[in-house]
């Protein structure tokens, strides 16, 4: 079998960083969807099924997290304000924060249960954080109409 272009190897690290993944994050991926434990060794049909992956192309392993709830965790996490310059997600600070809340080091290592648990744990803060702003814009009115 023929190794990876050149081409892959740049997509998988270009997507490994809008990923938020770090080295041994990837390895680990890698392993689970290809079996192989070094980039080093991936065919063009492996860096296939991994860019695929990474991509959302195809549905994650049965139990895990889907397309549809990764993309929402990362809309209502653009919601709460995690966005990086470039108005996208800031997918070091969600998985900062899935670590914490669920001990997963990445959004694409929750269970499809998780998923849905950090659905509502996002939809609960950007709750408190829009009634936190309707509170302080009335104390606000209020001390202005004093």
């Amino acid at each position: 079998m023929q190794k990876m272009s050149d081409a892959q190897r740049r997509k998988i690290f270009k997507l490994k960083a809008e990923k938020g993944l770090d080295d041994d994050m990837l390895r680990s991926y890698v392993h689970t969807l290809v079996g192989k434990s070094s980039l080093k060794e991936l065919t063009i049909r492996d860096a296939i099924t991994v860019i695929d992956a990474l991509e959302d192309k195809k549905q994650n392993a049965p139990g895990m997290i889907s397309n549809k709830q990764q993309k929402y965790i990362q809309g209502l996490a653009v919601d709460y304000g995690w966005v990086g310059e470039n108005k996208k997600v800031d997918m070091l600070r969600l998985n900062h924060w899935l670590k914490s809340k669920y001990g997963v080091n990445s959004i694409i290592w929750l269970t499809s249960k998780l998923a849905s648990d950090a659905i509502e744990g996002l939809k609960a803060m950007i709750a408190r954080e829009k009634e936190k702003q309707t509170h302080e814009t009335t104390l606000e009115n209020l001390n202005y109409a004093t």
